[in-house]
């Protein structure tokens, strides 16, 4: 198996995009690249991952090294998207064989993590359902009247922005992230002029979606569905944030032992593949998918609640 990097053959780029669109059914109005410009930066081509076969690219894999903050804690993480197969490829086990080929190759991650509806393919990978949105649509009323941002009020957005590391886990936003989050032309940054200011839409995924909001208890918006990542009642939820994947135990384990105040480690993962982890000083054996869920949810171990921050991945991050 041929796995490249489009670092290494980056005249591999246009056709790496094509068959990304093709698998996700992109039509002309448009652009994967566009859509998650952050993996096309130059400097990010070293872990964007395809199969050449014969001179054609057979399978594609883009990552995205992320850092995780919650206060003064990090948490190194690698995000996932950008998966497509050629069709006269599918069956021959050519993502599974990228994937595991991507993975040891950044074993030093904590997390793994992509974005899908495909729930049971990529439980068959490790890959888990995790985190909690509500969903609030207010109706097909015409959205209220909205007006582009004007620059001098970014900053307050980016103050908000990083004050959620206080008492979330966050992705760390580089001057990088938030260039291409404001330039971004498939993602619309309004403002309703009273100090609130929304991220709408994002590509042919996130279609009449406000998938962000600064500050968090702005007011939701009519013709839009308003996601909440951090809601009070959990029976309001109505969809979870994506699909995650243990990586790294130690890293991971240090920085739960950190957060939670010594009361939660992780001990090993035993030889049946279950995680043992120590909590207020009994031992427990849980499956990965109980663990990850046990921790951000669906379906919090009542016990865990509020002992580990809740990770909030926005529609900008997500890949």
């Amino acid at each position: 198996m041929n796995v490249k990097t489009l670092k290494d053959s980056p005249e591999k780029l246009n056709e790496c995009v094509e068959l990304i669109e093709q698998a996700f059914g992109y039509n002309d109005n448009y652009s994967y690249k566009e859509d998650f410009s952050p993996l096309f930066h130059e400097h990010n081509l070293q872990n964007c991952y395809f199969i050449e076969e014969e001179g054609l690219v057979t399978a594609t894999l883009l990552t995205l090294p992320k850092m995780l903050e919650y206060k003064d804690i990090k948490l190194p993480a690698l995000f996932i998207g950008g998966i497509g197969v050629r069709d006269e490829n599918r069956g021959a086990g050519l993502f599974r064989s990228l994937l595991e080929t991507v993975l040891l190759l950044n074993s030093h991650y904590a997390l793994y993590l992509l974005w899908s509806d495909l729930s049971q393919l990529y439980e068959k990978f490790n890959f888990y359902e995790f985190g909690l949105i509500e969903e609030n649509d207010l109706g097909e009323e015409k959205p209220q009247d909205l007006k582009e941002f004007p620059p001098e009020d970014l900053e307050t957005v980016i103050t908000s922005y990083q004050s959620l590391s206080s008492h979330t886990l966050v992705p760390h936003r580089t001057p990088e992230d938030w260039h291409d989050l404001f330039q971004s032309q498939s993602i619309d940054h309004m403002t309703d002029g009273k100090g609130h200011f929304y991220f709408l839409n994002k590509g042919m995924d996130l279609q009449g979606v406000c998938h962000e909001r600064h500050p968090l208890n702005s007011p939701d918006l009519a013709g839009y569905s308003n996601w909440c990542y951090t809601p009070e009642n959990a029976e309001r939820v109505s969809r979870y944030m994506g699909f995650l994947r243990l990586g790294n135990l130690e890293a991971l384990s240090d920085f739960i032992e950190k957060t939670s105040n010594k009361r939660l480690f992780i001990v090993e993962r035993n030889t049946e593949g279950l995680i043992t982890v120590s909590f207020d000083g009994d031992y427990y054996d849980l499956s990965e998918k109980d663990f990850i869920q046990g921790i951000w949810g669906p379906g919090q171990i009542e016990e865990w609640i509020g002992l580990i921050p809740p990770l909030v991945i926005f529609g900008h991050d997500s890949i």
